[in-house]
């Protein structure tokens, strides 16, 4: 009875050692395991100013990288208003104020963060800035849009246009017609009501 579990114990350690030399061998004669394969590449955005709609001595864009800026400035764009917040611009990785400034562009920053910041203030500051300075003025946020809203406005209330009017001035950066117009495949109007915004 004594010599059952030493017969055990010597089958487990035959059985162990077959199982370590069988991985090794089989360790050295596996194919070798395929290289991993590459992420898909992101396509590059296309060029600064493509992107980057004219209307008069403005400039209505999305965030411009540091060498956007270095061109603009030898193209003559005295200005540059951004409506970015500084939290945004923290991620940035360059001091775009900094920049801007190196090539002779003076450099506003006007915030608008979420749909609280359109206020009649900021279009206010818009306008003074607008007013403040000779040349072209590159107009910005992150992909535009904010920048359009600011510039349609400003539109309307300092030249005078109809709402439809200044927003087609800006329907090149997307914001016109309107989805619900491209949905439905009916142009809508746009006008002013005296009733308090609900």
């Amino acid at each position: 009875m004594r010599r059952f579990p030493i017969l055990v114990l010597a089958l487990g350690a035959t059985t162990l050692s077959a199982c370590v030399s069988d991985g090794a061998t089989r360790a050295d004669t596996a194919a070798p395991a395929p290289p991993a394969a590459a992420a898909p590449a992101t396509p590059a955005p296309p060029p600064f100013d493509t992107r980057v709609v004219r209307d008069g001595n403005v400039l209505i864009a999305p965030q411009p990288l540091a060498a956007d800026l270095e061109a603009l400035g030898a193209k003559g764009v005295r200005r540059v208003i951004n409506l970015r917040t500084p939290e945004e611009m923290a991620t940035l990785g360059f001091d775009e104020a900094a920049v801007a400034g190196a090539k002779g562009m003076g450099y506003t920053l006007l915030p608008i963060a979420g749909n609280g910041g359109y206020t009649p203030a900021v279009l206010d500051a818009f306008s003074a800035a607008m007013a403040s300075g000779e040349g072209d003025v590159l107009l910005h946020c992150a992909s535009g849009t904010r920048a359009a809203h600011l510039y349609a406005a400003w539109l309307v209330r300092e030249k005078g246009l109809s709402p439809e009017d200044a927003m087609r001035r800006v329907g090149p950066l997307g914001l016109w017609p309107l989805p619900m117009e491209r949905l439905l495949d009916k142009p809508l109007r746009l006008e002013f009501s005296d009733a308090p915004q609900g």
